[in-house]
């Protein structure tokens, strides 16, 4: 919100000052230096120092880092709950970290499907040089060199670009947040105690091959004599809930 309110507070200064119009100065491209687009326009209170110059200049690449790593922890936190909920109907291989035996499927490279994880590595890459276009140390001298000038320049172009790249990210998770799991079975999300709940399918392996290895599906696989029904994973036949129905 402070980039937002920055690029806000410059181009309502440019446009009241009539220093540059708006239009000159999207037409100026990337990271283009010019003496009327500086973030300190009063240089005896800007900082002298290169490295505050370069802290100020690098601060929202951190916060666009940090930002990034939320937004795809809450992606990776749906599609984990998406792929689990899948298993009660489709039957299919376990992921796991290590190397996979038999049906067992690996982990994504980038902890995400690859159909999201592409696109959002992508934008990150894209959205961080923007935001090194927007905001930059310069430095040039006056007279000859006998005065030296060490500032931040910005641009607006790639501020107005960066923050539209941004707003989609935000929609797209919104639309995504919004959508609902199919039942069939309780989400467990990361937490071991509900993994582990689940995984008590209590059946003799005749396959061959641990049960870990083969394809699963989680459903209804047994029905006790109190008439509760027990429900797990197996490779075996399993069917599906029932709404109204007991089960553990």
């Amino acid at each position: 919100m402070l980039f937002l309110a920055l690029f806000i507070s410059w181009a309502n200064e440019l446009s009241h000052n009539s220093i540059l119009s708006i239009g000159e100065a999207l037409r100026l491209g990337f990271g283009a230096f010019d003496s009327r687009l500086l973030v300190f326009q009063d240089s005896a209170n800007a900082p002298s120092s290169v490295a505050e110059l370069a802290v100020i200049a690098n601060m929202p690449q951190l916060l666009l880092s940090v930002l990034y790593f939320s937004y795809n922890s809450s992606f990776t936190a749906m599609l984990m709950g998406q792929e689990w909920v899948s298993y009660a109907y489709e039957r299919k291989g376990l992921r796991v970290s290590r190397r996979p035996r038999g049906a067992q499927r690996s982990t994504y490279f980038l902890q995400l499907p690859y159909r999201y994880g592409v696109p959002l590595t992508t934008l990150s890459a894209g959205l961080h040089w923007l935001v090194s276009q927007s905001v930059f140390m310069v430095a040039f001298d006056i007279t000859g060199g006998s005065s030296k000038i060490r500032t931040c320049g910005w641009s607006p172009l790639a501020m107005l670009i960066a923050w539209s790249l941004t707003g989609i990210m935000i929609l797209v998770f919104l639309i995504f947040g919004g959508l609902y799991y199919r039942h069939g079975i309780p989400l467990a999300c990361n937490s071991s105690m509900a993994i582990s709940s689940a995984c008590h399918p209590e059946e003799p392996c005749t396959e061959g091959a641990p049960l870990s290895e083969l394809k699963l599906q989680w459903g209804v696989v047994a029905v006790n004599n109190d008439g509760i029904n027990r429900c797990s994973f197996s490779s075996g036949m399993v069917l599906p809930l029932i709404e109204g129905g007991l089960y553990i």
